[in-house]
């Protein structure tokens, strides 16, 4: 129970976190472009089908101030006063006018006026949802100034200097930001969804996984392929000569279910001598060639031989448990970057309640690049 704590509580290692998403970054891009792809088009769709129809013109009318009594020109107008005048009964009655059959209130909210900068330059601006009413607006509220110019002692002149065409308004086209964001989004998603698989993630990587997630010694890692001098074989090699010195004779429980193969594996590491390089062959400088030793199958082994007896997780039962007794005790193999810690933790339970001995544990199959990038 301790253990488990501890490796519950282990903390985060970056290393193999980092390698962990190395092998699953090409997904994570995929998913980041299909993000990009989902919100451009959705940006698109909404666009054309949720934005709604406005039409809007723009007129530019020119101001000519009366005198005042000093000689001074009427410049008290401004952007307030002229948008509250264009709303004003004396204007907007002129306006109407020209607009049979339109109600005031609509175009008192269609239209807008407003100075930006000379106060003899005055914009006016007509928005709606129909073509032909903006532009019949637009041309009402022209009229209608013009002929309140004439009418007011404040006001030589008011003359349209420019009359825009109605025009269709459009969103601002943001897909390139639209597709910016569905990336973000859905990259982040794919991150924390494989970051929390990383964190529930039982499966056995490295020597340092067997001990604390499991408490027993961790005897070493058999890599893909043996070579002589391959470190793992090496290290492996010499921890089985120390620790199991007393039990040339052991049994294997492979939870992976490929005893057989385990058990050639381990008895042509701990029994064939290694020999050196082959003929000063230069394309075998890096690997040692093993002697074979010639026996038949009926024949007994020789004596000092280590002798591994092979069991599978999937046939143990009492008959198999009986054996490890007699035999004086059992290595388990776990298969690397694989989830089996509830098989593990099952027959760790069986095996237990037939009082067989657990002699260590063996992580089976590992992963060469990985290891060596980590441990690099």
């Amino acid at each position: 129970m301790k253990k488990n704590e501890e490796y519950l509580d282990r903390g985060m290692d970056l290393k193999r976190l980092v390698m962990y998403f190395h092998k699953k970054v090409w997904i994570i891009l995929l998913l980041v472009a299909f993000g990009a792809a989902i919100g451009g088009i959705s940006y698109q769709v909404l666009r054309s089908v949720r934005m709604p129809v406005e039409y809007k013109t723009v007129s530019k009318l020119y101001i000519r101030f009366e005198y005042d009594e000093s000689g001074e020109v009427f410049q008290y107008y401004n952007g307030y006063t002229w948008n509250d005048l264009l709303d004003s009964d004396p204007i907007m009655e002129l306006v109407m006018q020209h607009l049979p059959g339109y109600v005031k209130e609509d175009v008192q909210a269609a239209t807008t006026a407003e100075i930006l900068s000379d106060i003899r330059l005055l914009t006016v601006t007509v928005s709606g949802g129909d073509e032909k009413f903006v532009r019949e607006i637009r041309d009402a509220v022209e009229e209608g100034l013009v002929e309140y110019a004439l009418a007011d002692e404040e006001l030589q002149k008011i003359k349209v200097i420019r009359s825009d065409a109605p025009e269709r308004v459009y969103w601002d086209n943001r897909t390139t930001a639209a597709c910016i964001v569905g990336a973000v989004v859905l990259g982040l998603i794919a991150l924390f969804i494989f970051a929390f698989h990383y964190a529930l993630d039982d499966a056995v990587y490295i020597q340092k996984d067997v001990e604390t997630k499991y408490g027993y010694k961790a005897l070493g890692i058999m890599a893909q392929s043996q070579k002589g001098l391959q470190p793992y074989t090496r290290e492996l090699k010499a921890n089985i000569h120390y620790l199991l010195a007393e039990h040339k004779t052991f049994a294997i429980l492979d939870m992976a279910n490929h005893a057989q193969m385990r058990q050639a594996e381990l008895e042509r590491m701990l029994n064939w001598e290694e020999a050196g390089t082959l003929g000063g062959d230069s394309r075998l400088e890096n690997e040692l060639v093993w002697h074979v030793r010639e026996e038949d199958e009926d024949e007994e082994p020789v004596s000092g031989e280590w002798t591994i007896i092979p069991f599978d997780e999937s046939i143990m039962g009492e008959e198999e448990c009986r054996q490890i007794r007699e035999i004086g005790g059992v290595v388990i193999l776990l298969p690397f970057g694989a989830d089996a810690s509830r098989k593990v933790h099952r027959m760790l339970s069986l095996l237990k309640n037939q009082d067989c001995k657990i002699l260590g544990m063996i992580i089976a199959q590992a992963d060469e690049e990985f290891l060596n990038r980590y441990y690099a």
